[in-house]
């Protein structure tokens, strides 16, 4: 990543939110994982529940967590339920309880998440099991010299009463989010809507993490996320929106946010909904704003001359690069966990490694922000010219011979020391995790249909 780059991006404006750091996650009995499998992003150095005194999470946790496997291996699945528990802390139900279903004993048993997160440099783990019916169990617990209950929520069926233990230091209207917590809802989203002193602090730090899908429709909504920044902070973003579109060599030299009228018909039909209970009334002014909010791309031609070309003229590549980048460098400033889904999808490797590589580089990452993401880009392994990702920060996914995933670490292998070729050792198979291919039945096939005819 070229400095001058950096120098365009504005310095980091100080934050009222408290964005957690996440130290790992634990599911089990969730879609195509069967028993446990744990993402750990603590390195081992860290012998104790927390950092010596003087030494930041920083510097006992790894920036990148980068996942590697064959398609329909549970890369995607994984990065879904840390999704999963991050709506349902927002107040989504039903939505945990998805169990492996390619057995029968496990349709009987309870999904099962565990967390373990930093909350204004404290370390916490929140573990929740749910049935089809709720949730019978839901932790809470705060690390110190040991762990120290925060609350511990139990049910044994759907007709019973929720309990709440509550520790020593849990400050609030507890009983009264007790008394209001229904099978269904985690306690924890109960207390963030209530507003409770102490866990909705907590709760609010764990949501600060964000994710990204590659698909078209969430592509225009993080456009739309730029834009929105462009329009209420123009100053800050409009350097940083410049600089993101330069340094990709896309051809774009800088970016502006343009307004234009609502067409008359989308006005007419925007008019039909029900905005409110006045059969008179207007189309909401924020919705309008949106509407005319257009982004607009200059491009050098020929002779030097710049021409202004719409979001709708550009290539997927330059879109799907500023909808990346953006966030990316939003979690950067603010200190944010990002988890996206197929990092390298419509992005040139050079681009994907530069994105990692800003994560990579303290004197970039200042606030300790971590990248989640799952990939098929092996070039990400390759040591030349430099080495990107050590083995800790590499994460390999494979399906068993029953349909289970589970999950695994490069740093478990022997013979990782610096320098190795993992690219060269990964295609060869030596850490599994790869697709096995058979084409014996398609050539029959193919073979089959040439005699016929």
């Amino acid at each position: 990543m070229s400095s001058s780059f950096w120098k365009k991006i504005p310095k980091t404006r100080s934050s009222q939110y408290s964005y957690c750091m996440l130290l790992d996650f634990t599911v089990a009995n969730y879609r195509c994982y069967a028993e446990e499998a744990t993402l750990d992003l603590t390195r081992n150095s860290l012998k104790t529940l927390t950092p010596r005194a003087g030494s930041p999470w920083q510097e006992q946790t790894w920036r990148v967590a980068a996942i590697f496997g064959a398609n329909a291996s549970g890369k995607s699945t994984l990065l879904d339920a840390l999704n999963c528990l991050h709506h349902a802390v927002g107040g989504q139900r039903d939505i945990l309880y998805q169990p492996f279903s390619l057995d029968r004993d496990h349709a009987t048993q309870p999904s099962r998440f565990s967390i373990g997160f930093t909350h204004e440099n404290e370390r916490y783990s929140y573990s929740v099991e749910a049935h089809r019916w709720g949730i019978s169990r839901e932790e809470l617990w705060a690390a110190g010299q040991r762990w120290r209950k925060v609350f511990v929520r139990t049910q044994g069926s759907e007709d019973d009463e929720p309990t709440v233990e509550s520790g020593t230091t849990l400050k609030g209207a507890t009983n009264e989010v007790r008394r209001i917590t229904t099978p269904k809802d985690l306690f924890l989203a109960v207390a963030l809507k209530y507003k409770h002193a102490s866990l909705a602090p907590i709760a609010r730090s764990l949501r600060t993490m964000r994710f990204i899908h590659h698909s078209d429709d969430e592509r225009t909504s993080r456009l739309r996320w730029v834009m929105s920044r462009l329009a209420e902070d123009p100053e800050q973003w409009t350097g940083i929106a410049n600089a993101i579109a330069q340094v990709a060599d896309l051809g774009v030299v800088g970016l502006e946010l343009e307004e234009q009228e609502v067409p008359q018909e989308v006005l007419d039909l925007l008019r039909r909904f029900p905005w409110s209970e006045d059969e008179d009334a207007e189309v909401p002014a924020e919705v309008l704003k949106e509407l005319q909010r257009h982004l607009v791309l200059h491009h050098r031609g020929a002779g030097g001359e710049e021409y202004s070309l719409a979001s709708s003229q550009q290539s997927q590549g330059t879109l799907t690069w500023l909808a990346t980048v953006g966030p990316a460098i939003d979690a950067l400033r603010l200190g944010q966990v990002l988890c996206i889904d197929e990092l390298d999808a419509s992005l040139h490797p050079t681009l994907t490694a530069t994105l990692v590589d800003m994560f990579k580089d303290p004197d970039l990452n200042t606030r300790g922000a971590q990248i989640v993401f799952t990939t098929h880009d092996t070039a990400l392994l390759d040591n030349s010219p430099v080495q990107l990702l050590e083995a800790g920060e590499v994460w390999m996914t494979e399906k068993s011979s029953f349909g289970a995933s589970e999950l695994f670490s490069l740093a478990d292998f022997p013979s990782n020391r610096k320098g190795t070729n993992k690219q060269r050792r990964y295609l060869a198979g030596t850490f599994g995790a790869i697709p096995q291919v058979d084409t014996s039945s398609l050539r029959r096939y193919l073979s089959d249909s040439a005699e016929a005819r």
